[in-house]
């Protein structure tokens, strides 16, 4: 039933509608390519073709709308290993371990100012810190795993 209604919405959204939001996000061109080709990808589920790729994209979409500081701050954190990774001799050796904590910090900074966006209490030091890696990986993870349940059992009910 959830598989259903998620192709009527689906159906709503054009595609190049869909494009031009991702192009809008700031993402690399080639990224922006990449997830706009799991548009395409379909599969016939009892008898209807469903937009599967679609699918996932727009809650990738959803999640990402309801998380406007967190993905912002991903975005600085990523832009801030980039920084590191092009810093002559030391940047190569700098990035691997500096690259994935600015991005995590990024994350957790948006999360947080998502929060207090919200009116929800942030804690302190690194308890505090825990619980919003925690926060940020159950939501992002519970859709993940949301939409694929819903994709898989509709497609295995063939």
């Amino acid at each position: 039933m959830k598989l259903s209604l998620w192709q009527l919405q689906v159906e709503s959204v054009r595609n190049s509608d869909l494009y031009l939001w991702l192009q809008d996000c700031g993402l690399p061109q080639e990224v922006v390519v990449r997830l706009h080709r799991l548009v395409d990808y379909t599969e016939e589920v009892g008898g209807k073709t469903l937009a599967l790729g679609k699918i996932i994209l727009l809650k990738l979409v959803e999640f990402v709308k309801s998380h406007p500081n967190l993905t912002a701050g991903a975005a600085v954190g990523a832009a801030a290993a980039i920084l590191v990774n092009a810093i002559p001799f030391l940047g190569p050796v700098l990035a691997p371990v500096l690259g994935p904590l600015a991005v995590a910090l990024g994350v957790v900074a948006g999360h947080r100012l998502d929060k207090r966006a919200q009116g929800r209490e942030i804690s302190g030091g690194m308890i505090g810190f825990a619980e919003d890696v925690i926060e940020i990986a159950r939501d992002f993870f519970g859709l993940l795993i949301e939409v694929f349940n819903v994709c898989f059992q509709g497609v295995l009910a063939i």
